[in-house]
């Protein structure tokens, strides 16, 4: 009879050790954790889709007929059938690369249709690759550079001058690795600034089931909340770009004027924001998804804005591309045109084609 008891005894404190040394994190702690773990990722591929899901304008009721007004309706309804998607991969690891193909969708009673653009930028070598688009069915390659990318080396004469030497200066490594980290930076501090009471966890969704995730972390914004957030992580972002000599001391000094609070505050009165936030996060601590809600609107409810992006993230540490320039091939953004002129009547842009060519050709001659 002892030694029942005494086995229940330690069974039970045995329970109560480990059950006291297992707390599990706030929401707000879940998600700085999985936030920080997710910007110290070396790369990773994610999808993201932007729609408006509200849009509505003041109405002049002096000058407003029912067929002005049946117009202005379905020309909204128009702009809410259309989404912006982005499909693609960042990779960190020896040399910067970025793969994004932008996907203008538009999908409203019946209608479906789709427009897609893949690009694939190195920044270790500034040059920018263009994979199929429309342009090809319209423009067809020549046999033996059917299927490869279209290449645009932005050290080329031409596109450096029409880029301008200040945007040429955004495409450094260096540089871009400073501003991912005040991103980093910015995001964090915005986010572990708000009060722990605001976050709670959230049964799944679908979506966020889909994505892996295996709790969510939910998050609600007012007006003041909403602004000192956004503002925090611009902030981050603008100081480092001043530090980093990526924007003039003029644009700097506009910023910090029209931050000012007391200059915002006018705006602030006449505004209502609100932001909502899902973040998924699956059983390594990363964010697998990220919805976000913003919803602004006039203090009369007269213009309203409701803007959602869903995002997915996925294969951190080893992205997968698409575009692969070593196996598929690359032709010379030049070649390319020239191919496209013969099939263009013989008057048409013909002066911009020889005025192209003639910077092309001293490009050539410079490099040699």
């Amino acid at each position: 009879m002892f030694l029942k008891s005494l086995l229940v005894s330690s069974a039970l404190l045995m329970s109560v050790l480990m059950m006291g040394g297992c707390t599990t994190a706030t929401p707000h702690e879940s998600l700085k954790n999985a936030m920080t773990k997710t910007f110290d990722t070396t790369g990773y591929n994610y999808i993201s889709t932007t729609r408006i899901t509200k849009l509505s304008f003041p109405e002049d009721e002096t000058n407003t007929t029912a067929l002005t007004s049946l117009y202005l309706q379905k020309g909204i309804d128009v702009i809410r059938g259309f989404s912006f998607g982005i499909n693609g991969a960042i990779d960190y690891r020896d040399t910067i690369r970025s793969e994004a193909t932008y996907d203008m969708h538009y999908n409203r009673d019946n209608v479906e249709i789709s427009m897609k653009f893949p690009f694939l930028f190195d920044y270790s070598t500034k040059t920018l690759y263009m994979g199929k688009t429309f342009l090809n069915t319209i423009f067809p390659m020549k046999g033996e550079d059917e299927g490869k990318l279209i290449r645009f080396d932005l050290n080329d004469t031409l596109i450096s001058t029409l880029i301008g030497e200040e945007s040429m200066k955004q495409f450094d490594e260096k540089k871009i690795h400073s501003i991912n980290a005040a991103i980093k930076e910015g995001t964090i501090k915005a986010f572990s600034d708000i009060n722990g009471s605001h976050f709670s966890y959230q049964p799944l969704s679908i979506l966020e089931k889909n994505s892996g995730s295996t709790k969510t972390v939910h998050l609600s914004l007012d007006r003041n909340q909403s602004v000192t957030m956004l503002l925090t992580v611009l902030d981050s972002m603008i100081q480092k770009m001043y530090s980093e000599s990526m924007i003039t001391k003029e644009m700097y000094g506009s910023y910090m004027f029209i931050s000012d609070p007391k200059q915002l505050e006018p705006l602030i009165e006449e505004l209502n924001l609100h932001l909502d936030f899902n973040f998924g996060i699956d059983s390594d601590g990363h964010i697998v998804y990220v919805q976000s809600l913003i919803n602004a609107s006039d203090k009369t409810d007269r213009f309203t804005l409701g803007i959602e992006n869903t995002t997915s993230l996925e294969h951190f540490n080893a992205p997968k591309f698409t575009l692969d320039p070593k196996s598929s091939g690359s032709v010379d953004y030049m070649k390319a045109f020239r191919e496209w002129k013969k099939l263009l009547p013989a008057d048409t842009t013909k002066d911009s084609f020889e005025d192209i060519e003639k910077i092309q050709d001293h490009s050539s001659e410079q490099i040699i």
